[in-house]
């Protein structure tokens, strides 16, 4: 339900109230001592499976929960020995992992699942994203995650497979310290020396020093009214020249070394103290630090042709990366209570997360390679840093006495998430081969148009955000009822710059561009050689190919209010439901170039600005059978907005496909009907089967829609698709194998899997359609049927996701180990163009394996593998690999002391 008048700029999530999961879980064994002067120490020891302790409270959330949603608890996720909330949730049913970071729920993509802290929004690092990437939380500081899939109205609008909303560790009921540290290895570390270079002194603590910054002397140039900045005016002399080429960092290389082992180190801390006013005041520190190295081998095919008949693609690298990932977080929460019935809360975070990674191998491109004769080689060097540094205050506060009870909480956060790029680099050599096939000259690529490009990132977003819920009951002969309002208010601002400069090859004479090594050819003796250059000013040496766009501002807002209702009937029925209201404005505006001037006027801009303003209904109806069996049905109207990418005409890099992606500013919400079915049977001991059906319709879905890119690189629209659909099933067991053997009782085998279709209508067959009008402002004239598939499966798509735990716990409590498998089917990730097929990532079998070992009452032991069926991530297309990465076996043992 929509009403289309314009509205002020909001953007807010409903803060969920943090409910307490989970106690403290079933120890290895549990003694009990009593000693009397009479008597000698008695010792009794009581065991149980692990299993039991971490998954009955998450169950019994699971079953109080009035719409559908999976939990995922602290313990289950260390049972599995996933690192961080990205690979925690490909666990949950209907849940697939898309490039290490985004999570697709039922084969939704990304944008059309919300992410939260503690109930609270928070904004994304990531600049072609809106969503938050989840690799940035490490699972030591996630208490539980909580996935709901059918829409309540105390939770944001922006609603399609689902909301992730990821609780972080709340404060202890009793003392804890502990320390844990770790090595790893992968075996794709073993098979291949790694590619290295000096890069800064501080990268092991995941910051740049300084090193890869953009040289002052060309941002001063840059940010000057009136220069001709990168490029140069008439009058810059050759001295000039050399003096900016001379402040870039040439100390790159790269150098062939081994890899280290990875690291990781953590550390908890955390105490509550009780005064005599029966109140409670409790903190929890914990601070985490993990390096990591990979080598893989990897390939990368881009712009197919050839026709039906014989496809290729005309340019292909084959290469090896070298990547580092360091990712440090640090958490402190301090928290009040008093009587049970009052509680605030402070929760300050910092995550940091930096990778650094370096291919070079083998580059063809159709138009100039002669294999055999002359040949190329690229090398690509990306340093990127993001951060999120959030602090929220809540409170929770029951009065008793009022009314029969008012329950009332409330919270307000603030956050900030930026992204570093410092001095991303390519650049591309030649090699000439004599008639035997002996390299004769290796040299900077000299091919017409070819340069040394180095791009300078930035982007900061802040957001703040605060609201309340209050709720109150009425109870009676065979009923209770609870009503529920509550209003959330968010808002976020961001900031982003690229900086795009170019180095010309040809500018730089032959003779002293020779090699494969920039820190060779880029020497200072080079540099301040007059003949370096072809030109005697040198002023053809630069070119600057940052666009109008390249640097933009965005801002976005929500205003929302719910009203909902919680009954109760003869404790059978139970009828859950409400309305939301959201009231959103967001827009983007574009700079000119190395300035501060919009390039837009004041109309312009008026008329970017997005307005929605919405009624969202939902209802769910459980009917509970038994204390062990019920049944769920949900309905419910949501939406999805473009985010602040899509709405920008300025093209970025996509990091899975590294097709060039543009928006759409016209672009429009998908407005989805939702409908969930769930039957659920809780049985003893934590044993558990659930089988969901679901059903999605969607209008104007948000797709991305390839385009021919001609000779560059592929090109993806984001454009509004005239319909789409979403539906299928999901099952998800638990249960110990007594129903195999009783002497099986410490096994357990638990899992899901989940069967699903989808279809999108794009519309490309009706020029009058939305996505027509849309294409031809982004590319102008006619749109032709380029399209392959005007009707295919939504884009990430997969038809099947498949998860299973075989679990073993020892009798004495000091074992337990667990075989994970992961695995999802194909999924559409570049749609075809020209008749040629759409670009299908294939299914990634992951197969893990975790030991634990209990040796006391204060020590963990924990041993690793990942990926044992060792395979590899596929993208293809018409039978060729559009992309290839070897992921390796990983090996990690860590130790874990508690005082």
């Amino acid at each position: 339900m929509k009403t289309n008048h314009k509205s002020v700029m909001q953007l807010g999530r409903l803060s969920l109230t943090i409910a307490t999961i989970l106690g403290s879980s079933l120890l290895p064994g549990t003694v009990l001592a009593q000693q009397s002067e009479e008597e000698a120490i008695e010792e009794v020891v009581a065991t149980g499976t692990r299993l039991k302790g971490t998954a009955t409270a998450v169950l019994q959330e699971r079953q109080n929960q009035a719409f559908v949603a999976d939990i995922l608890g602290a313990e289950q996720i260390s049972r599995t020995g996933d690192g961080d909330a990205a690979a925690a949730l490909r666990r949950v049913t209907g849940l697939t992992l898309v490039d290490g970071k985004f999570i697709y729920v039922r084969g939704l993509g990304e944008r059309y699942s919300s992410t939260q802290l503690n109930g609270m929004t928070v904004p994304s690092p990531d600049p072609t994203r809106s969503v938050v990437p989840l690799d940035l939380f490490p699972s030591s500081i996630i208490e539980s995650l909580n996935v709901q899939k059918s829409f309540s109205p105390n939770m944001p609008g922006h609603f399609g497979g689902g909301n992730v909303n990821i609780r972080t560790k709340s404060i202890p009921t009793d003392f804890i310290f502990n320390i844990s540290g770790g090595l790893g290895w992968n075996t794709e570390n073993s098979s291949n020396d790694g590619l290295f270079y000096p890069g800064g002194g501080n990268d092991w603590s995941g910051r740049d020093d300084g090193t890869r910054a953009l040289p002052a002397i060309i941002k001063a140039g840059l940010n000057t009214e009136g220069s001709a900045g990168f490029e140069g005016r008439s009058g810059r002399t050759l001295a000039e020249t050399q003096t900016i080429l001379d402040s870039f960092n040439w100390d790159i290389g790269p150098t062939e070394e081994s890899a280290d082992p990875n690291l990781s180190l953590g550390a908890t801390l955390g105490n509550n103290y009780v005064f005599d006013n029966d109140s409670v005041l409790g903190f929890l520190a914990t601070v985490a630090y993990s390096n990591q190295w990979l080598i893989t081998e990897e390939k990368l095919g881009n712009d197919i042709g050839g026709g039906q008949e014989n496809p290729r693609f005309t340019k292909y690298r084959d290469m090896i990366s070298t990547e580092q990932r360091v990712n440090w977080s640090g958490m402190f929460n301090v928290g009040y209570e008093l009587n049970s019935n009052h509680k605030v809360e402070l929760v300050n975070m910092i995550l940091h997360d930096m990778r650094d990674r370096l291919r070079d191998g083998s580059y063809f491109d159709d138009s100039e390679s002669v294999p055999g004769v002359e040949e190329f080689t690229r090398i690509d060097i990306i340093f990127e840093e993001r951060e999120m540094v959030s602090s929220q205050l809540k409170g929770t506060h029951n009065f008793l006495d009022l009314l029969g009870g008012v329950y009332f909480d409330w919270y307000a956060g603030t956050s900030r998430a930026s992204r570093e790029a410092p001095d991303i680099l390519e650049a591309t050599f030649q090699q000439f081969y004599d008639s035997e096939g002996n390299l004769e000259l290796q040299r900077l690529d000299d091919t017409p148009g070819t340069n040394l490009n180095r791009q300078f990132q930035v982007l900061d977003d802040e957001s703040d955000t605060y609201g309340f819920n209050v709720s109150t009951a009425v109870f009676g002969e065979g009923y209770d009822v609870e009503f529920k309002a509550g209003f959330d208010y968010y808002e976020k601002t961001r900031d982003a710059n690229n900086i795009d400069l170019m180095i010309r090859n040809f500018a730089i004479s032959d003779d002293l561009k020779v090699g494969n090594r920039l820190d060779q050819i880029f020497t200072e003796e080079n540099i301040y050689n007059d003949d370096f250059y072809t030109s005697s000013t040198g002023r053809n040496l630069f070119q600057d190919n940052t666009g109008e766009g390249d640097k933009y501002s965005a801002a976005s807002k929500l205003t929302a209010g719910y009203l909902m209702v919680d009954a109760f009937f003869n404790n059978k029925w139970r009828i859950s439901g409400g309305a939301r209201w959201e009231e959103f404005q967001q827009v983007s505006i574009p700079f000119v170039e190395h300035s501060d001037k919009f390039a837009l006027d004041t109309a312009d801009i008026v008329e970017a600005i997005y307005n929605e303003d919405d009624i969202l209904p939902s209802l769910a109806l459980t009917y509970i059978q038994s204390e062990e069996t019920q049944y769920r049905f949900n309905v419910s109207q949501t939406l999805i907005r473009p985010d602040l990418r899509d709405i920008s005409t300025t093209f970025f890099i996509d990091p899975l496909t590294e097709f060039l992606v543009r928006g759409s500013p016209s672009l429009v919400e998908t407005e989805l009907t939702n409908v969930d079915f769930r039957w659920e049977w809780y049985m003893s001991q934590g044993n558990n089967v659930s089988v969901a059906v679901f059903y999605k319709d969607m209008e104007n879905p948000i797709e991305m829609v390839q385009f021919d890119g001609g000779e560059g690189v592929p090109q993806l629209l984001t454009a509004n698709a005239e319909t789409g659909e979403l539906y299928g099933v999901e099952v998800e067991f638990l249960h110990d194998l007594t129903f195999v053997d009783d002497s099986l009782s410490n096994f357990f085998l638990s899992g899901n899997m989940t069967l699903s279709d989808s279809e999108v209508k794009i519309g490309s067959d009706d020029q009058n359609s939305l996505f027509s009008q849309q294409a031809r402002q982004a590319y102008g004239g006619t749109v032709t049927a380029t399209i392959t598939n005007d009707e295919r499966r939504l884009v990430g798509h997969s038809e099947w996701v498949a998860n299973v735990q075989l679990g073993w716990d020892s009798d004495n409590g000091e074992h337990s180990a667990s075989l994970v498998y992961n695995a999802f089917g194909e999924r559409v990730i570049a749609p075809g163009v020209r008749g040629f097929e759409d670009g299908i990532e294939n299914p990634f079998h992951s197969l893990d394996f975790v030991y634990t070992y209990y040796p006391d009452f204060n020590t963990t032991i924990k041993l690793r593998l990942q990926n044992i069926l060792n395979d590899d991530k596929e993208i293809e297309q018409e039978g060729l690999l559009l992309r290839q990465e070897t992921v390796g076996t990983g090996i990690s043992a860590s130790i874990k002391y508690e005082f």
